[in-house]
């Protein structure tokens, strides 16, 4: 990788984490993509695993005390974990595009309706049902790509919760996903030395800025908190469908 991808990756590194930081999600969404240009999509997706459980990780601790607050996480964690796994076996015959322009059209629908009915919320019935299916559908994507975000947080994104709460039931499935991620690639023999020492660089733009987004998002309340993460979540439609178009 020549010195100008470097830094490119780097830059893509540490946007990721300082969103991360804000909205519990961002980071794989932002760096595989750069990184698959470079060194491919399934290089990309073994080698941000591993810094996406360290993320995780701090945002959980960070947010521990939001726990009591999350609702129906335990229906997703274990529908998705049956997912990571199968996603897992299908990464490297699962059409991207196809999985980008799904994800983007549900994307742009959820935001298309948060922006006609702002105060909208997903009823409880709903969620209670259609927790497990979104959790297993977020481990396949987590598997298969690397970045489950647009999907369970767009989900997520419907409960209405308050910052806290939502950037601890989002870090709790995305750890989860890459727990059983990182372990399957283990099992799988994907990890080579040079995998492995991208891993553990790609650790260092993440902890100088991670604290950076933990910080600004402490700042915001619900409303803007929101607004933030619909932003987000524009962003990373808008980047699905433009992988899945030219797929």
């Amino acid at each position: 990788m020549s010195g100008g991808a470097l830094a490119v990756v780097i830059v893509a590194v540490v946007i990721g984490s300082i969103t991360k930081g804000v909205t519990g999600s961002g980071l794989p969404t932002v760096a595989i993509p750069v990184m698959a240009g470079f060194i491919g999509v399934e290089a990309a997706v073994v080698l941000m695993a591993f810094p996406t459980v360290v993320t995780n990780s701090w945002l959980l601790w960070e947010h521990r005390g939001h726990a009591r607050n999350a609702r129906h996480l335990k229906r997703m964690l274990v529908a998705g974990a049956a997912g990571s796994v199968a996603g897992v076996w299908l990464l490297t015959t699962l059409p991207g595009n196809v999985l980008s322009l799904a994800l983007a059209v549900v994307i742009f629908g959820y935001a298309a309706l948060k922006l006609w009915r702002p105060e909208v919320a997903l009823p409880e019935r709903a969620a209670r049902l259609l927790s497990p299916p979104v959790g297993f559908a977020g481990g396949v994507a987590q598997g298969a790509t690397g970045i489950a975000g647009p999907l369970t947080a767009t989900y997520v994104h419907g409960f209405r919760l308050e910052p806290g709460a939502y950037v601890f039931t989002i870090a709790a499935q995305f750890q989860l996903f890459a727990a059983v991620q990182v372990a399957t690639f283990v099992a799988l023999g994907r990890y080579t030395g040079e995998l492995v020492l991208g891993s553990l660089l790609s650790l260092i733009p993440v902890v100088l800025f991670l604290p950076v987004g933990i910080r600004l998002g402490r700042r915001l309340d619900r409303h803007r908190f929101e607004r933030v993460v619909l932003v987000v979540l524009v962003v990373m439609g808008t980047k699905l469908l433009f992988d899945g178009l030219n797929g």
